[in-house]
Formats: structure tokens, C-alpha cells, sequence
């Protein structure tokens, strides 16, 4: 299948009459595509359709559905992504050619007014996804060929998508307005009020759950099954938000569902890639170690895979951009190349080279052993370069009509958070089997990408038998956990969040080690101290909520850290 090659434009359709008035964002309401027999997301409007009329065959709710799916192509939702998740961490930064914005926060100087932190196009999904949930019902009264089979995975499937929406507003913003039902009538009244975030995501968990029975395990496709909501996309999701709880035991679960159903795997290298290289005390002359040197057709591969080809082994849901087509924005082109000679979102390499891919402890000696997912891998030529290279090797990048797909979800993801689990697990309970487990979970991931030293995690004592007995580190596996997620994931939008997740477990209510941190790494020199002192403010970890939709919707209160 070769997938939605020729999307259309977005346009409004007339078909509803009433508008999302609430949370200030006077938002119109669905636009009704349908997708074409052999291209999911080749879309086409609805125009000039009355409501009360459309909602009569499977079909409508199947277009309404690809409509959700396709809302989330949208530039400003798919930079938001990056903005929300990038421009708070330091492995991103702003450059010359950034704009004001992007470098306000990058400074730590956050305001209401600052566009990067409206969230319009969050409700606007959200609003297509009730309008599925809500409305499919009605057809299944109509449309005798709309199987109750069918009926649920359609509302499954818009249940996780709206679900991935909060996600990402409770992370970004703490406590949110949570609305389930559509808008379609100026009668009602959507200028609702937030609620706490956790409650929020306790509701998320209720919904998943309920659903993640009637999402499909395999779609037929491979494209489907890497760009829709599957069985496995809802337990990855599942899986995140226990995650951010501090629902262990659930967490673990969840992730050992998808290890164990022989679906996904790492894209490792083969024993052809690897060639052993001692490491010589160039004194003594005695081999310390054994480190390996990966073959380049193996990084190729990886970065291909990856970020160029996409849906791969690894793939558990990316959102999937065409590889070439004119009608909707470019966010990677705008933001990670751009139109100057310097693109407005580069690696932040001076903590890449010193901190998260450092060089070898002996590369002197032999600097053919490194990191594989450093330097021409994640950064090259000052460009954030999983997003901007067409191969790992050259030198050739995407232009303004080829650009990869986003994943929200990778086989990685999933290791790396059932060994968080299992580390916190182990560090209440000092269970070194938990902790020994967590560990390995974590080597699978620095052996595929030939990780660079770590911290001493693993120290050997004596078992009192005459024996040695090794012992994992708990709060050193922590850190290296989170070091691991930072070398894996550069630029993938998962940074500010996999810091804040961390900081708010060791501080809740601000002043984290982890953020004392972050400021020194990410922040101008000038601005690190003042950084430091707004993280002892828990409310300054989120996002204000965009002036405007304060000013519209008087139920809205703004984070009191912006409070003027």
C-alpha cells in the first residue's frame, strides 16, 4: 500500500453549524473525509453536508475516523510535539535564525503570550474523536452492514486517539478542561474548566482499559498497523501514563504484553557488523577490555530504518507523513532545516559531545569505538540529523517535500519503560532481582547502539563464603535510565517530558536534583541561576495556559505560576 500519498489541503466543512466555543479557541468543529480504497489517508471533503444527514453508513464514521487520524498531521500540532517535549531539555536548542518564541523558552523566560504554548489544535482532535464516539452509535441503528465488531473498533480506536491528546495537554499543562462530548450546537455551553491532571489521567486509564479489548491486533497492513491505533499502541500508551502515576506493578505489565508477543524487536547488528577491538594499556601494554567496532552498514541501516524508510521492526505508532507531497506543512523542514543558512533547531552540542555521547574512555587509543547514535547519527553539520539527512553516511538532506515520519512509539520506548518501572520497583523494595532485570533491560538497548561508558552501576563485594556478589546501584541505574532515554530518544520529543517525570518523583513540588541539572546543561550561562530558582516553583514546570483562551473563557484559570 503506499500510503497517503496525494493528502489534501485542510479545509472547513459546512456540514456542522455550530462551533467549539470552549477553552477560548471558538474551534469549528469536524471536518468529514473519506479515504480512498488503496491509500488511507488520500482525503476528500465532505462540503456542504448538513450533520443530521451524514451520519448514515459505516462509511461516514470510517472517514470521520481517517479525519482524526489525519488532524494529526497538522504543522502546528506536530511542532507543538517538538516544542513541548525538546525546548525545555538540552538536547535541543535555538539558534540565530530561531524565532523569539522558541528562544524565550529556551532562556526560561516563559509567558501567557508566547504562541508555542497554545493548544487549539489538542481540542480540535479531540473534538473530531467525540464526534466518532458520540455518533457512531446512531449509524449502527442505520447501517445493518455496520457490524458491532466494526462499531467498537471505531470507537477504540478514537478513544485512544483522544486519549494520546490528553496525554500529551497533561503533561504540558498539569490540570486541563476534559471534555468527552462534541460540540455541534451553539447551545451548549464548552467554555468548561480544568481539572486536576491527575484525575484526568486516571479517566484516560478507565477509557483505555475499557476499550483496549476492541482495538485491532493486526490491521492487514503494515502501514495500518504502524499508523493507526492497534492493540499494541494501546498498551504502549497504557503503559506511559502508569508509568507517569507511579503505577509500577501495572507499567511492567502492560510493556510485557507487547515484549512477549513476538511483534516488535530491535533493529540489532548481525555478528558480520561487529569486530572485536582490544583496548591495550598503552603502558603496561595489558588488554583491558574487549570493546567492538560496528560496522557502518549497520548504522546505516539503523538510521535508515529508522528515520527514513520508517515503520520499522521497531515501529509500534508513528504518525506517517507521506514521503512526498505539496499540500500540508513541513514541521521538520521549518524547524530542523528551514530556509537560512543556520536551521531553528539544532543540537544542543555541547552537552551531546561532553555529556550524553562522550568519547570513548580509550578512544586515543582506538577512536573507531563509539556510540553509534551520536555524532552523523542524532547531530551532524549542526543539524539535529535523524530528521534532516537522507542517510546516516552522506551528506545529502530532505528537502521541503521529503520529510520521515514522527514516532510517538518504539520497541525502545518499551524496554526503557518497563526497566524504569522495574528500577523504582527494586529501589523501594532494595530487591536486586527487580533491579538485576531492570539493568538488562537497559543493556539490550546500549548494546544495539554501543553505548559510550557509564556510570559504576554494578559493584562487586564479598558474599562472606568466599565468593563475590554483585550488587546494582539503584539510584545509579536511575540515572543511567535516564541517560539511556536521553541518547536513544535526542530530538524525538520525549526529553523535557522523561526530565520532568523523573524530577517530580524525586521532588514533587519542584527543586529536583534532575532540574539543577538541566538548568547547567540546557540553559545560557546567564540565565542558569534564575532557571534554578523558578524549578523550586512546581507550577513553573508547566506550561501557561495561552492568554487569549483566559481572556475568552472566564471558567479558565491561569497557572498560578503566571498569575500577574
Amino acid at each position: 500500500m503506499d500510503t497517503m500519498k496525494n493528502v489534501m489541503k485542510w479545509n472547513h466543512s459546512r456540514m456542522f453549524r455550530g462551533k467549539y466555543k470552549g477553552i477560548g479557541m471558538g474551534l469549528c468543529v469536524v471536518l468529514l473525509l473519506t479515504a480512498s480504497c488503496d491509500k488511507w489517508l488520500d482525503l476528500k471533503p465532505y462540503d456542504g453536508v448538513v450533520e443530521n444527514e451524514y451520519w448514515q453508513t459505516k462509511e461516514d464514521v470510517h472517514s470521520v475516523l481517517i479525519g482524526c487520524y489525519s488532524s494529526l498531521l497538522d504543522q502546528t500540532m506536530v511542532s507543538n510535539m517538538i516544542y513541548w517535549g525538546e525546548l525545555r531539555g538540552d538536547l535541543v536548542t535555538g539558534s540565530s535564525s530561531a524565532s523569539s518564541g522558541v528562544m524565550s523558552v529556551v532562556r526560561g523566560e516563559i509567558t501567557p503570550e508566547n504562541a508555542i504554548v497554545k493548544w487549539d489544535q489538542f481540542f480540535t482532535t479531540i473534538n473530531y474523536c467525540n464526534k466518532v464516539i458520540e455518533k457512531s452509535v446512531l449509524v449502527r441503528e442505520r447501517d445493518m452492514s455496520f457490524t458491532d465488531d466494526l462499531y467498537r473498533q471505531y470507537k477504540a480506536e478514537a478513544t485512544a486517539i483522544r486519549s494520546l491528546m490528553y496525554f500529551y495537554l497533561v503533561r504540558s499543562f498539569s490540570d486541563v478542561p476534559f471534555v468527552t462530548k462534541a460540540s455541534d450546537d451553539d447551545r451548549q455551553d464548552y467554555y468548561v474548566a480544568k481539572i486536576e491532571g491527575r484525575a484526568v489521567l486516571d479517566s484516560l486509564v478507565k477509557h483505555l482499559e475499557n476499550v483496549l479489548p476492541d482495538l485491532p491486533r493486526d490491521l492487514g497492513d503494515n502501514d495500518l498497523n504502524k499508523g493507526r491505533m492497534t492493540r499494541w499502541t494501546g498498551l504502549a500508551l497504557l503503559a506511559d501514563i502508569y508509568l507517569w502515576q507511579g503505577n509500577y506493578v501495572a507499567c511492567s505489565g502492560r510493556c510485557d504484553q507487547i515484549i512477549t508477543s513476538g511483534q516488535f524487536s530491535l533493529i540489532v547488528p548481525g555478528s558480520g557488523d561487529l569486530t572485536p577491538v582490544p583496548i591495550i594499556d598503552p603502558v603496561l601494554m595489558d588488554t583491558l577490555e574487549v570493546a567492538y567496532q560496528f560496522a557502518s552498514s549497520y548504522a546505516d541501516r539503523l538510521f535508515d530504518e529508522l528515520y527514513v524508510t520508517g515503520n520499522s521492526v521497531e515501529s509500534i505508532f508513528e504518525l506517517q507523513f507521506p514521503k512526498t507531497h505539496d499540500a500540508l506543512g513541513d514541521p521538520f523542514y521549518a524547524l530542523f532545516k528551514g530556509t537560512g543558512n543556520v536551521p531553528p533547531l539544532i543540537p544542543k552540542e555541547d552537552n551531546l559531545l561532553e555529556n550524553i555521547f562522550p568519547l570513548y574512555e580509550y578512544a586515543d587509543i582506538n577512536s573507531t569505538v563509539q556510540d553509534v547514535r551520536g555524532n552523523s547519527f542524532t547531530y551532524k553539520n549542526e543539524s539535529v540529523w535523524k530528521w534532516v539527512g537522507l542517510s546516516r553516511s552522506g551528506s545529502t538532506t530532505r528537502t521541503q517535500k521529503t520529510f520521515p515520519h514522527w514516532i510517538i512509539y518504539r520497541y525502545a520506548d518499551i524496554l526503557l519503560m518497563k526497566a524504569e518501572a522495574l528500577n523504582q520497583m527494586g529501589k523501594a523494595t532494595n530487591d536486586q532481582n527487580l533491579l538485576k532485570e531492570s539493568y538488562a533491560l537497559v543493556q539490550q538497548i546500549r548494546t544495539r547502539g554501543n553505548a559510550v561508558d557509564s556510570e559504576e552501576v554494578v559493584s562487586t563485594s564479598d558474599d562472606g563464603q568466599g565468593g563475590t556478589l554483585q550488587l546494582v546501584d539503584a539510584q545509579a541505574l536511575e540515572q543511567l535510565i535516564l541517560d539511556e532515554r536521553a541518547r536513544e530518544f535526542a530530538g524525538e520529543g520525549k526529553r523535557w517530558y522523561d526530565v520532568l517525570r523523573f524530577a517530580l518523583r524525586d521532588a514533587p513540588n519542584g527543586g529536583s536534583r534532575y532540574l539543577t541539572m538541566l538548568a547547567i546543561t540546557a540553559a545560557p550561562p546567564e540565565k542558569v541561576t534564575s532557571l534554578q530558582e523558578k524549578y523550586k516553583n512546581k507550577w513553573f514546570l508547566y506550561w501557561p495556559i495561552y492568554v487569549n483562551a483566559v481572556e475568552i473563557n472566564k471558567n479558565l484559570k491561569q497557572n498560578e505560576f503566571y498569575v500577574r
